[in-house]
Order: C-alpha cells, then sequence, then structure tokens
C-alpha cells in the first residue's frame, strides 16, 4: 500500500482554522445562555469559557504552523491507523445524531463504549462499566454541580 504524505505546517494552520470556525460557533451558541451572578453563575458561564479555551488553542496551532519547518511530512494514516480512525469519525458522528434522541446520558454511555473498545484491547463489559461511571460523572457535574441544561432525550418522556 502506498503511504500519502503532507506538509506538518499545512496540517496545523488547516487544524487550527477548523478550531476557530468551531469555536465561533461554540461561542455564539454560548452567548445564548445566561451567564447568572457572580455568586450564582448560569449555564452559560462554563461553554463560554470552554470555547475561548478552544480558540486560544486554535490560534496557539495557527502559530506553530506558521513557525513550522516547511521541509517536515507527516504520513497520512493508511491500513489498521485509517481504519481506527474512520470508526471514530464515525462514532463521533453517531453521538451528535444519538446525542439530542437519547439524551446526554444514555448518549454518552454509547459513545464511550464504542470509543474505549475501539482504543483498546479492554472488554466489552469492563468498557460498558467505565462508560457509565464516566457518563454519570459528567451528568452529575454539569447538572448539579454547573446547573448547565443537557439534552434529557428519551429521559425526558
Amino acid at each position: 500500500m502506498e503511504n500519502h504524505t503532507f506538509a506538518k505546517w499545512k496540517g496545523y494552520i488547516l487544524m487550527g482554522a477548523a478550531g476557530i470556525l468551531l469555536s465561533a460557533g461554540y461561542l455564539w451558541e454560548a452567548m445564548q445562555l445566561p451567564f447568572g451572578r457572580p455568586d450564582q453563575p448560569g449555564a452559560g458561564l462554563f461553554p463560554v469559557v470552554v470555547g475561548a479555551i478552544l480558540l486560544l488553542a486554535s490560534l496557539a496551532t495557527i502559530w506553530e504552523g506558521v513557525r513550522m519547518e516547511r521541509a517536515e511530512e507527516v504520513d497520512f494514516p493508511a491500513g489498521t491507523d485509517l481504519y481506527r480512525l474512520l470508526k471514530l469519525i464515525a462514532y463521533l458522528f453517531g453521538y451528535f445524531v444519538l446525542l439530542p434522541l437519547l439524551g446526554f446520558p444514555l448518549a454518552s454511555v454509547v459513545f464511550c463504549t464504542f470509543l474505549i473498545h475501539a482504543l483498546s484491547d479492554v472488554s466489552w463489559l469492563r468498557c460498558a462499566v467505565y462508560a457509565i461511571l464516566m457518563s454519570a460523572s459528567a451528568t452529575y457535574l454539569f447538572v448539579h454541580l454547573l446547573n448547565v441544561p443537557l439534552p434529557r432525550g428519551i429521559l425526558s418522556i
């Protein structure tokens, strides 16, 4: 199989630009949420902080790409690595589709189970247990501690 390479600096700049676009859309939506008061932060505070961090990281990525040596190239994934990458992209897409339908807790359990299994040699049962613990922790953190509303999906029926 033939390896395909591309300039590493171009990848950095493209990923940084994609991050800027993503953070702009994310910040736009986050600004629609209430910020609350200093003593009682609202649902908008955390997403705005996350969006700002993503924006700064994207700008730093572009800066690194601009400063990088032009001759350096990287191999595009092939074979098993390409298959794993495509699976991860499909899982992420499936998560975004299932999130409003199943709600955050259930969609996160499904996504995390498949993601952990794809990235490790852990059994399906162990992946599911880890995913349940991660989803429950994230749900508790966002819903109860940070008061961030999350999609409830079929749990709201």
